[in-house]
């Protein structure tokens, strides 16, 4: 008979698949609710965190945002107490995501800002997990300070992040954070700049198979004066 941990791991990996490439948070839920049963008779904390995860993704999605801090929180703190810093940072991020959603906008922003200073300091973040998490994490940041008013700063933020998020070929998340920048640039009245980024950002939909993003942002290029 399987023991309960290595069950939990499964369930787990259950979980994220009906998470992400299904899009399905209701199942991801019991399949979480499952793997922390087993995961916590079985001692294996990291499977109970890693279901604390993917229950906040769920539950985010599910608009449930205060069940979703809740979750990402708790996950994030077991990582940290068993020094699995590639994994905190994950769950760091996603616990402002969370925060964001939720318009706790300043929240959210101290969590992002928390994660790019761990990353800076590389104590126990490996360098291929720093390559991933920092321009996503500059790129939300540059979504907070967005939304906080401080378009200028934003900007800057939101540059950066497209810029590394070209260099590590991360074509998806840098998509969406060329949209975000173009709009902020219109918002400037940066004509150019911002139909020279609408532009890009269809490109980068285009190469990732998002006909309709792609054609939105080609529409925005298009009839900006």
């Amino acid at each position: 008979m399987e023991d309960p941990a290595r069950q939990a791991g499964q369930l787990n990996l259950l979980a994220w698949v009906h998470l992400v490439p299904r899009d399905d948070p209701e199942t991801t839920l019991r399949h979480t609710a499952r793997a922390m049963d087993l995961a916590t008779r079985g001692g294996a904390t990291a499977q109970v965190a890693l279901a604390h995860h993917h229950a906040g993704g769920a539950l985010r999605r599910l608009g449930r945002f205060d069940e979703a801090i809740v979750s990402e929180t708790r996950a994030a703190e077991i990582h940290m107490n068993n020094g699995d810093i590639d994994r905190y940072c994950h769950c760091l991020g996603a616990l402002g995501t969370c925060l964001r959603d939720a318009g706790r906008h300043a929240e959210a922003l101290e969590r992002y800002l928390d994660l790019l200073t761990l990353l800076d300091d590389r104590s126990g973040v490996r360098p291929s997990v720093a390559a991933i998490v920092r321009p996503i994490a500059l790129a939300r940041v540059g979504e907070c300070l967005a939304l906080l008013g401080h378009r200028a700063e934003a900007i800057a933020k939101l540059t950066e992040a497209v810029d590394l998020m070209e260099r590590a070929q991360m074509p998806a998340p840098q998509a969406r954070a060329l949209e975000t920048l173009a709009a902020l640039l219109a918002e400037e009245d940066r004509t150019g700049d911002s139909r020279h980024t609408y532009a890009r950002a269809a490109q980068v939909y285009e190469a990732v198979g998002d006909a309709e993003a792609g054609g939105r942002c080609r529409a925005l290029a298009d009839a900006a004066p």
